[in-house]
């Protein structure tokens, strides 16, 4: 009776579901926000992402394709569970939100679920948490407010840096009043009408200083004076008009005065908008 129940088990076992023994993979279907081309690139990249077992890459490409929260956070959270060492990148795309305001696909989609995955990196890893990688930024870049020496702000160019001070202001408050819940869609469509005019401004301010001072250092305004130009520019929305600071901008972090990390940010953006050219 027992060798006939072990050949049942087994029997059993070769021809259970493989769709039970091997992960799902999802491919969502076509957001409406998404042009073929980006859809099709994406959705390539998400299958190889699957094939290597890599869940921090797919977790990457489904927020890309726009796919459901839960879905894009259980693939991120199985990234960083399977293996640890993920939690870097974790940390350093949240450093880059919580740091410029810069946002990948996967950090927008949800950044209160995404802050709740740099504290479970926390938890797996009590030696590297969020603050640790903080102060290894510190040590590493030396550009972090909370861990770096207060700047010398009596070398400061007072006049620029009230001039950069005011940019910010006005770019970061329109973008504050869309990001405001359960606005009517008149409302929105009238702030960014409101935005696209005040980008047009900020921009004309900015080529100003950029003819007068080239890129601006942080010896001269500071870490927040030193990132808006590039912010400026990020949130451009032609194509063009970043190709013609791109040169400027790659001199600046050729020299030392920006981070590195703002530069990838604004190509990669000009990524995404010429493959939407391409339709």
């Amino acid at each position: 009776m027992k060798s006939k129940n072990i050949i049942l088990l087994m029997v059993g076992f070769l021809f259970y579901p493989t769709s039970c023994r091997v992960e799902e993979r999802h491919i969502p279907e076509p957001h409406p926000d998404l042009s073929f081309t980006e859809y099709t690139k994406y959705v390539k990249l998400l299958d190889s992402a699957y094939e290597n077992g890599n869940h921090l890459d797919a977790s990457l490409h489904l927020a890309n394709l726009k796919t459901e929260k839960e879905i894009i956070f259980q693939t991120l959270e199985n990234a960083i569970r399977e293996n640890p060492e993920n939690c870097s990148k974790i940390y350093e795309w949240y450093w880059m939100y919580d740091r410029h305001n810069f946002a990948i696909n996967l950090v927008k989609s949800d950044t209160i679920l995404f802050k709740s995955v740099v504290n479970l990196c926390g938890k797996l890893n009590p030696g590297f948490s969020y603050f640790t990688f903080l102060q290894t930024k510190q040590l590493d870049e030396g550009n972090h407010e909370e861990n770096t020496e207060k700047e010398d702000s009596s070398k400061f160019d007072l006049i620029l840096v009230r001039q950069l001070k005011q940019i910010y202001k006005d770019d970061q408050a329109i973008r504050n009043g869309l990001n405001k819940k359960n606005i009517s869609p008149e409302r929105r469509d009238s702030l960014l009408t409101e935005m696209e005019i005040i980008d047009s401004i900020n921009l004309e301010k900015i080529d100003l200083i950029f003819k007068e001072y080239g890129y601006p250092s942080k010896d001269l305004v500071g870490k927040e004076g030193n990132f808006t130009p590039a912010l400026i520019i990020h949130h451009n929305k032609h194509l063009e008009t970043r190709y013609k600071y791109l040169p400027l901008l790659e001199k600046a972090v050729k020299d030392g005065i920006l981070f590195d990390g703002t530069l990838k940010m604004i190509k990669r953006r000009m990524e995404e908008m010429e493959m939407k050219n391409l339709e």
